[in-house]
């Protein structure tokens, strides 16, 4: 039987390339000490390369950089390839080396088809995972003024996150000041996730004061609502103005009306004007009478 000098003898060099023209982990066995050595070195640099270079793309969002981080990881593990193969050599198991080197063809296979796979989704337009979506709904429902937000959506394009989302505001609130709580919830998104390049708010109004409602029906049937909007203005104008005018000619004059569509149903909010002789006891018993009408 041969003795291990012989063996190392036999099997003077082994190597690992990376195709044509690249870098290799020739293990030079006439020196197995430092050999084993050099290379378990090796396996330690290249694994922290892939740790600092995975890290930096998660953070930046970078399908490529995590790419790259496998890069390190396979010269890493193409490390441990000769040193199981030159281990084996040494105490005589020879099919260490081809065994070692399916194990790593099936783990690089597997990195290889995830980053193509997340990638493709990326290509795609893919919705991102919703995990990614919490902290950010956490940050809208924050924001002073916001009710409540659904349909919170998001997807990539490079490293840069597009969302789209619906904020719930207190339904008596004046456009203007709604539009502002919708700047407000952008700025404050931008500001606190950095990957975030542009928001899309819809403004919805709120129904948490009420009692219990069906919220999707009242949603759903919220843009065929809005096509009507400006009929039913003037046609519950029409219907107020002429009530004052019929059954209080003298008494009161329509001012301003405003409609809110609310929990399904319609909310008329009138503002009428008095004659200032009038004592506000009777104002407001004439109100009511006209609420009543």
């Amino acid at each position: 039987m041969s003795s291990a000098p012989d063996i190392i003898g036999s099997t003077s060099h082994m190597n690992h390339n990376h195709g044509s023209g690249g870098h290799n982990h020739a293990i030079d066995l006439e020196h197995p000490v430092l050999a084993l050595s050099m290379t378990t070195l090796a396996i330690s640099i290249k694994e922290g390369l892939y740790w600092i270079t995975k890290r930096a793309g998660e953070k930046e969002g970078s399908g490529l950089m995590k790419a790259n981080a496998w890069h390190h990881r396979a010269d890493a593990i193409s490390s441990v390839v000769a040193l199981v193969g030159v281990g084996g050599s040494i105490v005589g198991l020879p099919y260490l080396d081809p065994l070692a080197g399916l194990v790593v063809s099936g783990m690089i296979l597997k990195a290889g088809v995830q980053t193509g796979y997340e990638s493709t989704l990326e290509l795609v337009d893919a919705a991102v995972d919703p995990s990614l979506l919490e902290p950010i709904k956490e940050t809208i429902v924050k924001a002073d003024g916001v009710k409540g937000c659904h349909r919170l959506r998001g997807r990539k394009a490079g490293t840069s996150l597009y969302l789209d989302v619906h904020i719930e505001v207190y339904p008596f609130l004046s456009v203007s000041a709604a539009h502002d709580i919708g700047e407000t919830v952008r700025h404050h998104i931008q500001k606190t996730h950095s990957q975030v390049a542009e928001v899309f708010i819809h403004i919805d109004p709120s129904y948490s004061m009420g009692a219990n409602v069906d919220k999707k029906r009242i949603l759903e049937n919220l843009e065929r609502r809005n096509s009507d909007v400006i009929p039913r203005q003037r046609s519950a104008e029409a219907i107020v103005s002429d009530i004052i005018s019929s059954h209080f000619p003298k008494k009161m004059c329509l001012e301003h009306l405003m409609l809110h569509y609310l929990q399904g149903r319609v909310l008329l909010q009138v503002q009428v004007s008095m004659s200032p002789e009038i004592l506000i006891r009777d104002a407001m018993d004439i109100a009511k009478k006209a609420e009543e009408e």
